[in-house]
């Protein structure tokens, strides 16, 4: 049995999350995507210093961008609905922050999967997020934003299951590789 079966973990555990935000109130939900958001900005950043495949750079970079939008978006929204407070920092632990020492080096696949399967649960939240506060949002304009960074997370989260796929699938040929080359040794 796989120790992270990505698709259902996921739904899982973004489920839980999603039913203890329900019970917050806007300002703190608020206030977590904007953290949310954050974080998301220093794991690409991290991501995308340490990953040596050109194409997945590029795409975290991208990301980086992405998110840094995402927030713009989030916080303004914010300042809209609630002009005279700021965002509180007192909001539930974020994916990343759940995960501490994401940001450790990444020196074989098996670490890169790793931080890839927090990347997925935390893109996997955000989507759910969005789509939650689209459906309960008032104003017309704000859920077509909340939509709109739905669909974004959507398309981080494919792009992170392909790569997550990828290299498990390179893991395992090695992993078998290295088994067939010790068993030719021994004879």
């Amino acid at each position: 049995m796989e120790r992270f079966e990505i698709d259902e973990d996921v739904e899982k555990r973004a489920n839980m999350i999603l039913k203890e935000l329900a019970e917050l109130p806007l300002e703190e939900v608020l206030s977590y995507a904007l953290r949310s958001e954050e974080d998301a900005v220093r794991l690409y950043t991290m991501l995308s210093e340490k990953i040596e495949e050109p194409h997945a750079k590029m795409r975290f970079k991208q990301f980086i961008k992405s998110e840094e939008g995402h927030r713009k978006k989030v916080l303004r929204i914010f300042r809209e609905l609630f002009p005279d407070r700021e965002p509180s920092s007192k909001t539930s632990l974020t994916w990343v922050e759940i995960s501490a020492g994401v940001e450790r080096s990444i020196k074989t696949v098996r670490d890169y999967l790793e931080v890839l399967e927090v990347a997925l649960r935390s893109e996997k939240l955000a989507e759910k997020m969005y789509a939650s506060l689209a459906e309960s949002s008032a104003n017309e304009e704000h859920r077509s934003i909340f939509l709109s960074l739905a669909e974004d997370e959507k398309r981080h989260y494919k792009f992170l299951l392909g790569q997550y796929k990828f290299y498990k699938r390179a893991k395992a040929e090695e992993s078998l590789q290295t088994l067939i080359d010790g068993l030719l040794k021994k004879e």
